[in-house]
């Protein structure tokens, strides 16, 4: 098998590169999104290897583990776990890991021409996690691994996870309905004080419960399945997934493709299916704390206390009362696909309404959105947004009084941004006019991608009205 250059995140426990990974000898096709980067982490395997390391305490030194895609963690012990560091100490990561969590379960079950099944136990259960403490804590960081031998050198494009805390564990994962029943020691990882994660490799066919994994098709299997669960004060979340890899043909011709397979999340809340298609996350109402904060003292420190001084697009100048209020119930999960500089990591999203009135009666409205919150401390960040599109004879909806849509327009849009990064706050609302290309229809493709009109510009956006502000 030959590696080539990819794109992926395997947050959890290794880096990002940069660019596509390929396979000699076979045709890979019908990916989404996430089977692409499924598909990559199963390649990662193969072609990096595991994590590797010493979980039984003896290791006194710094240390050093190659985590699987181009990484090396390096392993500082902790002189104790009352030692604080920049993360916290491990007694303050134990405080609100080191119990049983309690989590209703969903047996999944698969997507339309997908070929698993899980059983005995299907639909509803009841999950339990009992985390207990370990011998030695760490201070983890990370750098791009150096090879030796042909093309050695550090490998360029390779982004590592951030520094963590981890902390030894002994871990036991029991269902009511007897399909699982595993124990394991792993290390609990904390890149966020309050949030824990553990992830480990799962083979359904070496579990000491009674789950069984059942495959239709000859020519698929389940690869990289992995138990993974975040932990919080709040409760826990996470999944057993996996690739759904399916050949067809053979030599030169064969063709692999390759599907995501969640086989259960827990614990799979209505709130959360809003943010995430498979229901990942743990639900919280507007009061529970998340990262810190509330839901309410998140939203306050978006909104100014008073009204704000804005200039609108032909100069003219008034002011804007703003308020933001949840909606519903918010979701907390943690997005190890993406790297923290993308959006990754530890997050809360909230329903919200975003309210706008002017002093000069030019804008009035309400709008449907939603608030995202990750990080702690200086890096916290918070962006609440709303998106409204109306047809052309529907634009006084917008809020706006009155409106003057350019001739030729298909329809307008409305954004509302408001966003808090290191400290301050900044908004902004637009209205603008679309209007899209009248092109000729595409060609038709002979290739697995579509082929638009060479030539044909792309949708065009004439500005209406805007403010912006700053508090």
């Amino acid at each position: 098998m030959k590696c080539a250059n990819w794109i992926l995140r395997d947050w959890a426990r290794g880096p990002t590169l940069i660019g596509m990974r390929t396979v000699q000898g076979m045709r890979i096709h019908q990916l989404t999104c996430c089977g692409f980067v499924a598909l990559a982490l199963g390649l990662v395997a193969g072609c990096e290897g595991g994590q590797t390391g010493d979980l039984s305490g003896d290791n006194d030194g710094p240390g050093s583990e190659t985590v699987g895609g181009g990484c090396d963690e390096h392993k500082q012990k902790l002189a104790s776990f009352d030692e604080v560091t920049e993360l916290g100490s491990a007694n303050q990561l134990l405080a609100f890991a080191e119990r049983t969590f309690d989590a209703p379960l969903t047996w999944k079950a698969p997507g339309t021409g997908q070929a698993w099944s899980v059983g005995p136990e299907t639909g509803q259960g009841q999950l339990h996690i009992q985390v207990t403490r370990g011998q030695s804590a760490y201070l983890l960081t990370y750098s791009p691994h150096e090879r030796s031998g042909a093309g050695a050198g550090i490998e360029v494009g390779v982004i590592c996870p951030p520094t963590r805390l981890g902390v030894e564990a002994h871990v036991a994962v029991t269902t009511d309905g007897g399909a699982l029943d595993e124990s394991f020691d792993t290390l609990l990882r904390s890149s966020t004080p309050g949030v824990a994660q553990l992830s480990v490799p799962f083979d359904p066919a070496k579990a000491n419960g009674e789950l069984s994994v059942s495959l239709s098709n000859p020519q698929t299997k389940l690869v990289q399945v992995s138990l993974g669960a975040t932990l919080t004060a709040e409760g826990t979340t996470g999944s057993i997934a996996g690739i759904e890899q399916t050949t067809s043909g053979t030599g030169p011709s064969a063709a692999v493709s390759a599907r995501s397979a969640v086989l259960a999340v827990w614990p799979d809340s209505a709130a959360c299916r809003d943010f995430s298609q498979d229901g990942g996350g743990l639900g919280l109402a507007p009061e529970d704390e998340a990262l810190g904060f509330t839901a309410e003292e998140t939203l306050g420190g978006l909104v100014p206390v008073s009204s704000q001084a804005v200039t609108w697009q032909d100069g003219a100048q008034t002011t804007l009362s703003i308020a933001i209020e949840p909606s519903g119930d918010g979701c907390f999960r943690v997005r190890d696909e993406l790297p923290l500089e993308l959006g990754g990591g530890p997050s809360v999203s909230y329903p919200v309404l975003i309210s706008l009135e002017s002093e000069d009666g030019r804008l009035h409205g309400a709008y449907s959105g939603k608030v995202v919150a990750s990080g702690s401390g200086a890096t916290r960040s918070v962006v609440a947004e709303a998106f409204l599109e109306l047809a052309v004879d529907e634009a006084e909806q917008s809020g706006f009084a009155p409106v003057d849509v350019p001739a030729g327009a298909d329809r307008v849009l409305l954004r509302v941004e408001v966003t808090l990064e290191s400290g301050a706050v900044a908004g902004t609302v637009r209205l603008v006019a679309l209007t899209d290309p009248d092109c000729p229809p595409a060609a038709p493709s002979s290739g697995d991608s579509a082929q638009g009109s060479p030539g044909c510009p792309g949708q065009t956006q004439t500005p209406i009205e805007s403010a912006s502000w700053n508090h």
